[in-house]
């Protein structure tokens, strides 16, 4: 389910990128169990010493908005991969929602909407990062193609489809272990979930858990 970290190589860049993947992923699995985990705490999951992780991101906050910003820019080149096959809409979202999926699953962070609620003192909730913007627009324009072209349903507002497919993901990925579920099966498994609520009967495709 995890992709590989870059391999290890001799020099510096190699290094600081590979150092800096194992910090992103460290930061999302711990701050999606304790928000006020120290940075030491979060350098020795990711088997770096505290001063490297500082030297990338002085404060939590900053390691929050990487993570959702690197999770939200993989999303999008999913997307973009996607396109570029020339595949038709509905395969382009079950190809989407089975890569948000194993994304969700690296960085569990953004499952927990941490960058949508208020951070203590906060009076206000804040703006989630540009990608993630950008990726919430791109599939918004996706589920309007869909609806045009037929192969999804236009009696439910084009809006809703994002919001069923996250809430639906972010569930099944925070629970996956408590109830049993495989992981490697799970975005195969919600996209037949979400999509055979959102597609005509006559346009329904084939379920892809066994593709």
């Amino acid at each position: 389910m995890t992709e590989p970290l870059p391999a290890r190589r001799r020099g510096p860049r190699t290094d600081a990128l590979r150092n800096d993947a194992l910090i992103l992923r460290a930061a999302a699995r711990v701050l999606a169990q304790d928000p006020a985990a120290t940075m030491q705490r979060i350098a020795d999951e990711a088997g770096v010493v505290r001063l490297t992780v500082y030297r990338r991101y002085r404060t939590r906050d900053a390691l929050r908005t990487a993570v959702f910003e690197v999770a939200a820019a993989e999303a999008g080149q999913a997307v973009e991969r996607a396109r570029s096959r020339q595949a038709d809409t509905l395969t382009t979202l079950r190809a989407l929602i089975v890569e948000m999926a194993r994304i969700a699953q690296r960085y569990p962070l953004i499952v927990v909407g941490t960058d949508l609620k208020p951070l203590p003192g906060q009076g206000r909730r804040p703006a989630p990062p540009p990608a993630t913007r950008a990726l919430h627009r791109t599939v918004h324009e996706l589920v309007l193609r869909g609806q045009q072209e037929g192969v999804l349903r236009t009696d439910l507002p084009a809006e809703l489809f994002p919001l069923a497919m996250t809430g639906t993901l972010n569930t099944a990925v925070r629970f996956t272990a408590a109830l049993g579920l495989d992981p490697e099966a799970l975005g195969a498994q919600i996209a037949d979930l979400v999509l055979s609520g959102t597609t005509p009967r006559t346009a329904a495709a084939q379920p892809v858990s066994g593709q």
